[in-house]
């Protein structure tokens, strides 16, 4: 619970730098594209919150929402540099969220796992 608390933060505060900072960084395009990371850190926090009333539900509602920011992730680097390079400010900020995303499907894969072998079958 307290590493889900921590990725989301984690998570926020990264999409708030790469909106905050769009103008160092000198990137071109929509500065609203930083705020991916806001919004699976948002989604995170909102499950966390949920599995306070329905255990389960939060809890593999956190699966769902860590896989699709990594898999967010995958297809916006995609779209950036075609995996050929990897020197844009965007792309490596893409890369963090993807990285904390996939650090947070191990830690809630973990979680799944010990709620098979604690709960009674539905």
């Amino acid at each position: 619970m307290i590493l889900t608390v921590m990725n989301s933060i984690c998570l926020i505060a990264l999409g708030l730098a790469g909106y905050i900072g769009w103008e160092k960084m000198a990137a071109e395009g929509n500065p609203g594209e930083m705020l991916m990371p806001v919004f699976f850190g948002g989604a995170l926090l909102i499950c966390l919150a949920f599995s306070r009333l329905h255990y389960r539900h939060g809890l593999y509602g956190g699966v769902i929402i860590a896989l699709l920011g990594i898999i967010s992730a995958i297809v916006r680097i995609y779209q950036y540099e075609g995996f050929l390079s990897f020197d844009l400010p965007k792309t490596r900020l893409i890369i963090g969220m993807g990285g904390i995303c996939l650090m947070q499907l191990l830690v809630v894969w973990k979680e799944v796992q010990n709620d098979r072998a604690v709960a009674p079958p539905m």
